[in-house]
């Protein structure tokens, strides 16, 4: 047989051609696998969503980008540890996640990371920012802070607006999308942000803690209270039945004190009951209007006191811990001694000081007022979140590289957090996995909590109630609400007033 050699060379030369492609695709080169892992774990596209490439390709010729990150020591949680961590690998999981997450953006995006730490305390940090802004420098793209310290910030033309800024995509599920509308008062006016990458929205979010044992020993399933939220019946009702059958009365004095076992625990009346009452879904502000105001004097917030207090003042409920100087500690000491059902005044975050407690724990949100609403997971006033002073000279740059942190912060960092710092085996346990995707979807209805010290007696008309026992909320509504809309209305006419321009 006559072999035609011009055209053995022509295959041969396709061969060769097509080689590095026949290997690649059938994994024979290790080296080849692991440079494709690491160029694009960061991209990795959302479960359910379309890969994002938005952002291919982009160079920035090693920019920095100055973030100005929130380090109060003061407060239960700190944004830094999830924006800075401590800057190297240490073998410490999330920290290492926090790394990995600041490396990837920096690769991908051909940026330097330069983040400086605040460390602003309640008191000082409205006027602080408010002094470093309109100081005129050009020292920051970020800021992350309090959002309560954030708020009063939006009417003084010192931060951007990013209601329609470029690069971010508010539809992905690294956004908060319900915290974003909560935050805004003035339809195409957003000055704060709350995502993934901010993730003391999620750390510092308030839920309910129960134990698991004793909720089998009282109800024969550890996840009947798991069941209730899952089945949409986590209402007062059902709060009341299974924190009355949880008490007992240890010290056999015949009266409700601290030593006995509670369905529930708490502290006091104020930062206790704000949860409830972000949790109840009220809406604090009618935006249909022009310009928008404050109406809240409903049957639905008469019906949310009358529910507080039936829950909050009967045996079953120890309202204050005595015998700590931190409330949350004392409470998570009294819980994990196993002395209460279910633990309220603390956050998310705690789960990851409750370790070394003898039963497992759940997370729970806060119940609903009425079963036709989602749940609603109450963010506190101190919760960290970003802003983009108007000093920072380039919008573009610093969107981008926000969104490319947010989406990174989700794939990278947040499995590791969950899994790690909160011990919930979120790949394994089915019921775990839907408490913490319903905790972080339902960050919302927080209007009340952003802006009460701004405008002031949103939360109080609720909490003086409850702290007097009285469910005569129309009269501390009435005496309250005209002070608040006005100033309401002179915030709203300084946002219209500002110049940063509108996208």
């Amino acid at each position: 047989m006559k072999i035609d050699m011009p055209r053995l060379i022509a295959v041969l030369l396709c061969l060769l051609m097509f080689l590095p492609l026949i290997v690649s695709c059938g994994g024979s080169d290790p080296d080849k696998g692991k440079q494709q892992t690491v160029t694009t774990a960061a991209a990795e596209e959302e479960a359910g969503e379309e890969k994002d490439t938005r952002f291919v390709g982009v160079n920035f010729d090693g920019k920095k980008f100055r973030i100005f990150s929130s380090s109060d020591k003061s407060d239960s949680t700190s944004a830094n540890e999830m924006i800075a961590g401590s800057g190297e690998e240490n073998g410490e999981v999330v920290n290492d996640a926090v790394y990995k997450r600041n490396l990837t953006v920096e690769e991908m995006l051909n940026i330097e990371l330069a983040i400086t730490e605040a460390d602003y305390t309640y008191s000082n940090a409205q006027t602080n920012l408010r002094t470093l802004v309109m100081s005129g420098d050009d020292l920051y793209d970020c800021i992350i802070n309090d959002v309560f310290a954030l708020i009063p910030l939006q009417d003084e033309n010192i931060l951007w607006n990013i209601a329609n800024a470029p690069n971010f995509d508010f539809s992905k599920s690294y956004w908060y999308s319900s915290t974003l509308d909560d935050l805004s008062i003035i339809d195409g006016h957003t000055y704060v942000m709350a995502g993934d990458f901010f993730m003391d929205c999620l750390m510092a979010s308030h839920t309910m803690f129960y134990n698991k044992n004793m909720c089998e020993s009282y109800f024969k399933d550890g996840n009947y209270i798991n069941n209730l939220v899952l089945d949409g019946e986590w209402n007062y009702d059902n709060a009341g039945k299974v924190t009355t059958a949880c008490y007992a009365d240890l010290d056999g004095n015949g009266q409700s004190n601290e030593g006995d076992q509670f369905g529930f625990m708490a502290h006091g009346t104020w930062g206790s009951i704000m949860p409830f009452i972000v949790a109840s879904g009220i809406d604090y502000i009618d935006k249909s209007q022009d310009p928008p105001v404050l109406d809240f004097g409903s049957e639905t917030s008469v019906k949310l006191v009358e529910s507080i207090n039936k829950f909050y003042h009967n045996e079953a409920v120890l309202s204050q811990v005595t015998n700590n100087s931190d409330p949350s500690t004392g409470l998570r000491m009294h819980f994990g001694a196993g002395l209460s059902l279910i633990v309220g005044y603390n956050r998310l975050d705690d789960l990851s000081r409750m370790r070394d407690f003898e039963f497992d724990v759940a997370i729970i949100p806060y119940p609903k007022l009425l079963d036709s609403n989602p749940y609603y997971t109450s963010i506190h006033d101190t919760t960290e979140m970003g802003a983009i002073p108007i000093t920072c000279p380039d919008l573009d740059f610093a969107t981008t590289c926000i969104e490319v942190l947010n989406r990174e912060t989700s794939t990278i960092l947040m499995p590791q957090y969950y899994e790690v710092a909160l011990k919930i085996k979120y790949t394994h346990d089915e019921v775990a996995a839907q408490m913490i995707d319903l905790v972080h979807d339902s960050i919302g209805s927080c209007f009340p909590v952003a802006y009460n010290s701004s405008i002031g007696s949103l939360l109080n008309c609720f909490t003086d109630c409850v702290g007097a026992k009285s469910n005569d909320f129309m009269s501390k509504y009435n005496s309250n609400i005209a002070a608040s809309q006005a100033k309401l209305e002179e915030m709203i006419e300084g946002i219209l007033a500002n110049s940063v321009p509108v996208f």
